[in-house]
């Protein structure tokens, strides 16, 4: 799951990032055909006429932008125990609460193991990067 501290490479992670960032646009459209064809068959995609289909012309032109309150009635059914492929083709493992931010109501969130790596991930990412000069202060806190 978590990696280990001392198994955490800074270097590492900075340099794999820079690597994705590096043709971004690129990246962006496997992420995204990707995602695509491992949820081609949730209702969700289904329902607004998608099909199956991969590209990202397709996904611009039958899916909207939506809010939270559009997705309600899905995640509802996920809280009542639906297990079927309703927004994701990969299982809800969880629901977090949102901070209630907005609206100044919490919203459930569904997450599944691939979310929780991408989270992991990006935390990851956004460690190495804020931490790669300060690190080396506490390691060598005074001038040699």
């Amino acid at each position: 799951m978590l990696e280990k501290v001392e198994d955490f490479n800074m270097e590492r992670v900075m340099e794999e990032f820079e690597r994705v960032t590096k043709d971004a646009e690129r990246i962006q459209r496997e992420t995204l055909k990707r995602i695509l064809e491992d949820n081609a068959s949730v209702e969700y995609l289904l329902n607004l006429g998608l099909n199956g289909r991969t590209d990202p012309e397709s996904f611009k032109a039958f899916v909207p932008l939506v809010t939270h309150k559009d997705l309600e009635p899905y995640i509802n059914r996920i809280l009542d125990g639906d297990t079927s492929s309703v927004l994701t083709g990969k299982p809800i493992t969880a629901m977090s609460l949102s901070s209630g931010t907005t609206q100044g109501k919490p919203k459930f969130v569904p997450w599944n193991e691939e979310l929780f790596d991408t989270t992991v991930q990006i935390y990851h990412t956004s460690f190495a990067f804020r931490n790669r000069f300060s690190i080396s202060s506490l390691v060598y806190p005074f001038p040699q």
